[in-house]
């Protein structure tokens, strides 16, 4: 049997499973809504490898001489998704909410992790939301204006939404109470969309970026990137927009939209409203 090499070994297993006799600091937590009491284990030389902020608190002239410290200003999870980073394992991010990844920025802001500052920002950037989650993740923005970075890029996901589904928005407010907490939200999400400015895209020469939506003839860009959208083509390759032929107004039904594939420049009739064919591929 081959001896156990350190950079095989899983660290976070241990940490989870069997973190005696090696760990050396355990992490305590009570929750504000329930009480219940809950801890997680970790070993203060790989924190510390982490963060330098870990390695001051454990190794630095004024060392933490506690081996069990109390949390109160995060929760179990949050925490716990913090060590999973620092023990390099993979945390599904793609399914947490934006409340979770608020907690989870803070604890990366104050540990002086940037990297995972980043990769939340990113996250947060390019997430899509619904009408039903509009006023829940404002909430968030709201609640977390003290960390700016994080709070403008969650305005920023709401401002778009708004500006692409404004009915969906008027709908809101004729069904919220003039003067309650819900409009109030909503007249301060309408005042942002004054103030936040999207950068033009390169592709779609469009703010904020089209990336997904359908061409039509009203936002056609020529050597734009797009890709059909048909729900039988399994063919994603990048297409570049040439010429959009309008045919409105002679005796043919269909407009024609030329694009280059492959090297060859080649024609596909459209519909004279909508460019179902093609949407915008940005990213």
């Amino acid at each position: 049997m081959a001896a156990p090499n350190i950079q095989t070994i899983d660290l976070a297993h241990i940490r989870e499973n069997c973190p005696t006799p090696t760990s050396d600091v355990k992490f305590t937590f009570v929750d504000q809504h329930t009480g219940k009491c809950s801890e997680l284990h970790a070993h203060k030389l790989i924190l510390a490898f982490g963060s330098e902020v870990f390695m001051a608190q454990f190794y630095g002239p004024l060392k933490e001489e506690r081996d069990i410290i109390d949390v109160d200003d995060s929760s179990v999870d949050a925490f716990e998704a913090l060590l999973d980073v620092m023990y390099n394992k993979k945390v599904p991010i793609k399914e947490k909410s934006f409340e979770f990844l608020a907690e989870l920025f803070y604890l990366a802001d104050k540990f002086l992790m940037d990297e995972l500052q980043d990769f939340i920002m990113k996250e947060v950037s390019t997430r899509k939301i619904a009408s039903e989650n509009l006023l829940k993740i404002a909430t968030v923005a709201e609640n977390y204006e003290h960390m700016e970075r994080f709070s403008e890029s969650v305005y920023e996901v709401c401002v778009k939404f708004i500006r692409e589904n404004m009915e969906s928005v008027f709908k809101m407010f004729d069904s919220e109470e003039a003067g309650g907490a819900n409009s109030l939200i909503l007249h301060r999400l309408m005042a942002k969309c004054t103030r936040i400015e999207f950068p033009v895209c390169e592709n779609c020469k469009h703010s904020p970026c089209l990336n997904g939506k359908v061409l039509t003839k009203e936002n056609f860009v020529i050597k734009a990137k797009m890709t059909f959208v048909n729900k039988d083509d399994d063919d994603d390759l990048t297409r570049v927009a040439i010429e959009f032929i309008d045919n409105s107004d002679s005796s043919r039904k269909r407009d024609k939209v030329m694009y280059s594939y492959g090297g060859n420049e080649l024609w596909v009739n459209v519909k004279t409203e909508n460019i179902s064919k093609f949407v915008f591929k940005c990213a």
